[in-house]
């Protein structure tokens, strides 16, 4: 089974979002498309990236179908020109069906399992009015026993259930709403996680929310929001109080990261290496042109008050951006690197592209041997969740229950989700 990775647009289409429409695709999902789909990590580990669009509109709107979709693509050129072709209905005045919206993205992702579990996805929210509640029946199942409910369920729901099945939820608005923020916020997988919002001069009043897990997003709009500076404060509360940082630092290192796959080397993605200016100059003289993971261990190891003052702080920059890095954060997982005659351990910092070493002497234990994974393994309370009842197609009962209904039962005969087939490639 080939890797891949996979990325839906779920899009307002009525006349709030048209006049900004045009340069949210130039200044922001046309850069994102395109890191994502010819990064260097596809080219190196032969990883294929999928493309899907769903356009929705409002409740009694001038549009023949509340909800549209597009299969999955992969031709990059043929996807921009679904999105030059977008038609914005003439209203635009009151909410939109944005929970009509992702709940057709999460009936379209493949629901994980032990096999697709590399699989990345991602899914980008752009809108620009604010959702519509609504009031759902939703079944559930509860000792064998189905049992129906009636709640107010809105687009805060739906967004609850793309963390649960492990897919990133980014919103781009051409407003400051708070609703959409509040979406976004839904969606996280880490609640405490900062919100890595992308500022862009000539857009200032836009919201533009990228999940902390789509690591290529993030990586790609700081490099055109002009965030490329080296952080000034790094592990452990090593400080460079400087305004020029990056004078601070000195490139030691440059090579790739790898890990292990059912026996095989995955390549994981380029990276950079800084040392402080004022460490030993012949810290990296051995490393090898390719670092290879060999375990993962928690990120405490790392806070270890023994180890102070007897290992040397780096800081990484990855080049390219791979789904494994992400969950190494929301984990809170390092990654353990047996050098000739040191041990580095590897962490995600909270900003983008970057990575915190630390490295210690050869000699040095600082952990118990475990068998290397490439994914992380859940903890017991997260497998006890996994094991939870689940529908035929993988996705938990309960979830799956609240997006059928937003298939079957508001999206309704006039208004029932409309499949793509007037673009053709």
């Amino acid at each position: 089974m080939e890797d891949k990775k996979q990325l839906i647009l779920v899009v307002e289409g009525t006349a709030a979002l048209g006049p900004y429409w045009r340069t949210i695709v130039s200044d922001y999902l046309e850069i994102v498309i395109r890191s994502f789909c010819f990064s260097e990590s596809l080219k190196h580990s032969g990883t294929i990236a999928e493309l899907a669009l769903i356009i929705f509109n409002a409740h009694g709107s001038f549009s023949s179908c509340l909800v549209q979709r597009s299969g999955w693509i992969r031709n990059v050129d043929c996807f921009f020109e679904w999105l030059s072709a977008i038609h914005f209905t003439r209203d635009g005045f009151g909410d939109a069906a944005t929970a009509e919206g992702l709940g057709e993205a999460l009936m379209m992702f493949t629901p994980q399992n032990q096999h697709n579990l590399g699989v990345e996805r991602h899914c980008i929210l752009v809108a620009a009015s604010n959702p519509y509640q609504l009031m759902q029946k939703i079944e559930t199942t509860d000792n064998n026993e189905a049992h129906s409910e009636s709640r107010f369920s809105d687009a805060e729901t739906i967004a609850k259930a793309f963390a649960q099945c492990s897919v990133s939820l980014s919103v781009i608005c051409p407003k400051q709403l708070p609703k959409l923020k509040a979406v976004y916020n839904a969606g996280k997988r880490n609640p405490s996680a900062a919100d890595p919002t992308i500022n862009i001069v000539k857009n200032p009043n836009y919201l533009v929310l990228i999940s902390e897990t789509f690591l290529e997003a993030r990586a790609a709009l700081s490099r055109r929001s002009g965030i490329t500076k080296l952080p000034s404060e790094i592990h452990g509360g090593l400080t460079q109080q400087t305004t020029g940082v990056q004078s601070k630092y000195v490139k030691v290192w440059e090579g790739s990261l790898s890990g292990q796959r059912q026996g095989r080397s995955i390549f994981i993605t380029r990276l950079e290496g800084y040392r402080s200016a004022s460490a030993n100059e012949s810290l990296a003289i051995n490393w090898p042109p390719t670092m290879q993971i060999v375990r993962l261990i928690s990120q405490d190891h790392m806070n270890n008050k023994q180890y102070v003052g007897k290992a040397d702080f780096l800081v990484f920059r990855a080049m390219n951006q791979h789904g494994f890095l992400g969950q190494l954060q929301e984990k809170k997982l390092c990654a353990v690197i047996q050098l000739p005659s040191q041990t580095l351990l590897l962490s995600v910092s909270d900003k983008a592209c970057r990575l915190i070493g630390m490295l210690f002497p050869g000699d040095m234990v600082v952990f118990k041997p475990q068998i290397f994974n490439q994914q992380p393994q859940p903890q017991p309370q997260q497998q006890q969740q996994h094991q939870t009842k689940k529908g035929l197609d993988g996705m938990p009962k309960k979830i799956k229950g609240l997006v059928k209904f937003i298939k079957d039962k508001l999206v309704g005969r006039h208004t029932r989700v409309k499949i793509w087939d007037k673009f053709k490639c």
